[in-house]
């Protein structure tokens, strides 16, 4: 019976891997505290000093330049070029782009074991059914700047073909960029999506990866926008 008691409190105690997400209402040290319905208590409490944290903020176009990655959504015309309504900005990782935009994705869940041992489901990259038949897509590293026009070679999620796409930016573009935040510098009034593991079903976390966004009118939700999204 004891060893049923040690092994039951063992596991009890174990960490289980998960995710929370809500508006930032505290922050002390490397400890930040959101309010969340996928908390038991409606808040979390998450311990981000070894976090990897990234927040999506307005980009300059000077940002865009050779070499960096971009996502960039908008209307695709007759010859393929892209004309980008929004380009997300990010650096290369081990001079390879991808880590920046999808490591941080995912759907908020509450901390328990996935069903069956789990996995992830993913949404294609621009989100969203029913979209327009000339919608334009472009994900990669950019390899050429001319005026208006970027050049952006990536790689084709289905037949995994490289691929070269011409983006064109004008000044309806929206440019943003994910940067490296510092978990003492979190801003409050901010939503954070946060990744990592808890032993209490989520009233505590220790997380691995936080990403954070700007409250829409002043609340984030089960589908606030994810960095690169």
């Amino acid at each position: 019976m004891l060893a049923v008691a040690l092994a039951s409190l063992v596991a009890a105690a174990s960490p289980v891997q998960g995710s929370v997400f809500g508006p930032v209402v505290a922050v002390k040290g490397t400890t930040f505290t959101i309010t969340t319905p996928l908390s038991p208590n409606g808040k979390s409490v998450v311990a981000a000093g070894s976090a990897r944290i990234t927040e999506q903020a307005t980009a300059p176009r000077s940002d865009l330049k050779v070499g960096a990655c971009v996502m960039a959504t908008g209307a695709k015309s007759a010859a393929g070029v892209v004309a980008a309504q929004r380009i997300s900005i990010s650096q290369p990782v081990q001079g390879k782009c991808g880590g920046n935009f999808f490591r941080a994705g995912g759907g908020g869940g509450r901390f328990t074991p996935p069903p069956g041992g789990g996995g992830t489901r993913t949404r294609p990259p621009g989100g969203g059914f029913n979209r327009p038949g000339n919608f334009g897509f472009a994900f990669g590293q950019v390899t050429k700047l001319s005026g208006s026009t970027v050049t952006v070679k990536g790689t084709d999620f289905r037949t995994k073909k490289a691929t070269t796409t011409m983006v064109s930016i004008s000044s309806k573009t929206t440019l943003s960029e994910m940067k490296t935040v510092k978990a003492a510098d979190i801003p409050l009034k901010t939503c954070a999506f946060v990744r990592g593991s808890s032993t209490d079903k989520g009233k505590t976390v220790t997380a691995t990866d936080v990403a954070l966004t700007p409250e829409a009118n002043g609340t984030c939700t089960a589908g606030f926008r994810r960095p690169g999204s």
